[in-house]
């Protein structure tokens, strides 16, 4: 499982990703990624490889933290990248995996519209949920405002609004469940 947060305090971070590479023969490998965002101040980090310029999409936010870079920082963008890129890092997705990076995107903009900080859990599939402070009916409504002609685009994925599906698990978690995906 992914775990991606926000951190409130810090009016430039974007993503904290915490995770483990899965995939591939031997001993997990754990991670934690900063993803931040151009503009803001960036705490003192020792012995932390960080990201020399701004980088703009998922992919190539995934392309740095796969590299082994520790920090990234991004332009301002679509808030579903961090996320989506965290995912790319952690499981290996890639443009194929069409429904993982819809839940993803989703996912993203879900955490987006949390007013402090916040927690999502995505798996393998691209479903997963958040831990917030607002219930589900607000954030598919805060989520919904994105979707402009019904669909939200990234470069990686197209995701329809009808596909959508939160879920009130506890007062402070939300479930969003796998959502399929539209190729690009």
């Amino acid at each position: 499982m992914l775990r991606i947060g926000t951190l409130g305090a810090a009016p430039s971070v974007g993503v904290v990703a915490c995770g483990w590479h899965d995939s591939g023969p031997g001993p997990f490998t754990t991670g934690i990624k900063l993803i931040y965002t151009l503009g803001g101040p960036l705490p003192e980090l020792p012995g932390l490889r960080i990201g020399s310029g701004a980088l703009r999409g998922a992919e190539q936010i995934a392309a740095a933290l796969l590299q082994g870079l520790d920090v990234v920082i991004t332009e301002p963008a679509c808030p579903a990248a961090p996320v989506v890129a965290a995912g790319m890092w952690h499981y290996g997705w890639t443009r194929r995996d069409v429904s993982a990076l819809a839940g993803a995107t989703v996912a993203g903009l879900a955490l987006a519209t949390q007013p402090g900080a916040c927690v999502a859990e995505i798996g393998r599939d691209g479903a997963g949920s958040i831990d917030g402070q607002m219930p589900a009916e607000s954030v598919r409504a805060r989520v919904a405002a994105a979707f402009s002609g019904g669909r939200y685009r990234t470069p990686e994925v197209t995701v329809p609004l009808e596909a959508v599906r939160f879920s009130q698990d506890t007062p402070c978690r939300i479930r969003i469940a796998r959502t399929p995906g539209l190729v690009v």
